[in-house]
């Protein structure tokens, strides 16, 4: 199987809720909504879906602190080391991790589930219970020029721990 460009998202617990005022989607769009993140919703429009979701986790939102971001970073890294993966650059905000990675397509969610676990247990006893959000968005990196943007927006990631090829 060839290796592919991804550049792969995933969200910590409660950052990313339906009726979120930056803009949401629902599973298999089944509520349609107006806006996303670059253009929001009107403000207010779902305000009580908002509510009502926060109302009903299981758990509070995680928020990452910066000083677990290094810690959560480097066991992305390993792991991601020992599942075969190229990361060409990783950034660990607050509520989210990207990174640029050479892989292929073969288990990709599955793959980055095993990350998760074993970043979520590297920082568990400073920040106990569920850290993050189900599934990952990969997305598919078409061209070069696609692959510097990529690389661009996650090196310059304002308030994250990044690690870069060559650190």
């Amino acid at each position: 199987m060839s290796k592919r460009r991804y550049h792969i998202i995933f969200c910590t617990y409660g950052s990313w809720l339906p009726g979120n005022p930056r803009g949401f989607r629902t599973r298999h769009h089944r509520l349609h909504v107006e806006g996303d993140y670059k253009n929001p919703p009107v403000p207010g429009i779902y305000e009580g879906l908002h509510t009502y979701v926060k109302e009903h986790m299981r758990a509070p939102a995680v928020t990452i602190p910066s000083s677990l971001r290094p810690i959560a970073g480097r066991a992305c890294l390993e792991q991601f080391s020992k599942e075969g993966v190229d990361v060409t650059v990783l950034s660990v905000g607050g509520q989210h991790v990207h990174v640029a990675v050479l892989c292929s397509q073969s288990g990709l969610k599955q793959m980055v589930g095993r990350v998760k676990k074993v970043s979520s247990h590297r920082i568990r006893d400073q920040l106990p219970g569920k850290v993050w959000a189900g599934g990952c968005k990969p997305v598919l990196v078409c061209d070069d020029e696609h692959w510097a943007n990529v690389l661009k927006y996650i090196r310059n990631h304002k308030d994250a721990w990044v690690w870069c090829t060559g650190n």
